[in-house]
Parts: structure tokens; sequence; C-alpha cells
């Protein structure tokens, strides 16, 4: 009985991680549109939120 719990619950865990991963590309999918908006306008704080990701994807 416990092996079908742990299995049930591992499923439970990759669909809640899934849905997870997929919140978290909405999310940057706005704040990326906001970040555009921003630096079209001459917003310091989009390039400096602009400036940041960057060096986050590039693991500085």
């Amino acid at each position: 009985m416990k092996l079908f719990n742990i299995r049930a619950e591992n499923k439970r865990l990759v669909a809640e991680n899934k849905r997870l991963h997929k919140l978290c590309d909405e999310k940057d999918a706005y704040f990326m549109e906001l970040m555009s908006d921003g630096l079209r306008n001459g917003s310091k704080l989009a390039a400096k939120h602009m400036s940041d990701r960057k060096k986050y994807i590039h693991g500085k």
C-alpha cells in the first residue's frame, strides 16, 4: 500500500511542478512585456531590470 501512495504522491508532485513551471513562464512573459514597454518609454527602472535579468541569465 505504501508503494502506491508514494507513486501517487510522486505523480501529483510532477504535475504540480509542471503547473508551476507554466505559471513562471507566464509571469516571465508578462514581465518581459512590461520591461520592453518601459524601455520604449525611457524608463530607467526597466533598463535596470533588463540589465539584472541579463546578469541572472549569464550567471553573474
